[in-house]
């Protein structure tokens, strides 16, 4: 039995926006694991934030089972693409883009697809199975199958028809892979994942079905990162018949130098989509060929005190496009600090 966790307060404050306190991911972690008579490992993992009905993880109650052959986790948060994918839109200290912090005080975007700047239903939390292999020649692979996305919060115990009018893709198989390396004293992880599954139910027969296609390249050398992720949802979230198309696609950059105690780093994150004619009557959208970005350039420096604690600053700046040349756009710029201790 293990009981692990995490805790952090986060003040920001902005152009264009509104400052104040906040929290994020504060979490407990309770495990404890066993083996059977045959060798068999057997973990359950419940990983408990203050509330229980968050769309992203961490938050999670699964069970893992691990021999010979692999091992399969029941009920995982991720997906084997979010696991095996490097999380460029991370590494800038506060979290880059990926931990999210910046929309604690600036939360309109436009080109979202349920997540920001990430391939479809990223980190979601799922009634997913999880199997990955052993590693073979340094390849490691992982293959996941989530019955429906629509259920993907905690709260979500009930169990509908798969598909009966789900407002989500049903019936999802993701699959990646990743390979580590070293070329000439520069080391480098490249990885490569797909998600394909039936389409939202809601949206009748001819809804497009879920083609998600995502990868990550990180190079180091000495003190030195630089990663590039790219991910492509095509027309998932569009229908056959659709008289204007729909698209969703996005990339991440970050370089990122450790000076010991001190990491300092830089980012740029951009997500583009286009709603498609059916999409835009769903989501009550003004215009359904509208090209609509956000481009987010990131800046931050991180401190380990040691102990477990991590301090760090960062500047997000936004350039927000909702493809309307009339709109008159509010892209603020919000700075915040953040201090967490992990035990």
């Amino acid at each position: 039995m293990a009981i692990s966790g995490f805790f952090q307060s986060i003040v920001g404050m902005g152009d264009d926006t509104t400052g104040g306190i906040t929290h994020e991911f504060d979490r407990i972690n309770f495990s404890g694991s066993t083996t059977t008579d045959n060798g068999w490992e057997v973990t359950g993992v419940l990983q408990h934030e203050p509330t229980l009905d968050r769309t992203a993880a961490p938050t999670t109650l699964h069970m893992t089972v691990s021999n010979d052959l692999g091992t399969v986790a029941i009920g995982h948060t991720m997906d084997a693409v979010s696991f095996t994918m490097s999380r460029v839109a991370a590494m800038v200290p506060g979290g880059g883009t990926d931990a999210g912090y910046q929309y604690l005080f600036y939360g309109t975007t436009e080109g979202d697809r349920g997540v920001r700047v990430a391939e479809a239903y990223y980190a979601m939390n799922g009634a997913r199975v999880l199997y990955t292999p052993p590693s073979i020649n340094g390849i490691n692979v992982k293959i996941s199958y989530t019955p429906t996305q629509d259920e993907n919060t905690m709260a979500s115990r009930g169990r509908a028809t798969n598909g009966a009018a789900g407002l989500n893709h049903q019936e999802t198989l993701e699959v990646a892979a990743n390979y580590s390396g070293e070329l000439e004293g520069i080391g480098y992880t490249i990885a490569v994942g797909s998600k394909n599954g039936n389409g939202i139910a809601s949206f009748g027969n001819t809804g497009n079905d879920l083609q998600v296609i995502a990868g990550s390249l990180v190079l180091t050398h000495g003190d030195w990162s630089l990663g590039y992720h790219l991910y492509d949802n095509g027309d998932s979230f569009g229908k056959s018949d659709d008289s204007s198309k729909a698209s969703s696609s996005g990339q991440n950059v970050a370089l990122t130098y450790n000076m010991g105690n001190v990491t300092l780093g830089v980012g740029w994150s951009e997500q583009e989509a286009v709603n498609g004619t059916a999409y835009n009557t769903a989501a009550g959208g003004d215009g359904a060929s509208d090209v609509r970005s956000t481009n987010i350039t990131h800046f931050g420096i991180g401190y380990n005190l040691g102990g477990g604690v991590n301090t760090y600053l960062q500047l997000s700046d936004f350039d927000i496009n909702d493809g309307v040349q009339t709109t008159t756009e509010v892209s603020p710029q919000v700075i915040f600090a953040g201090i967490n201790v992990g035990f």
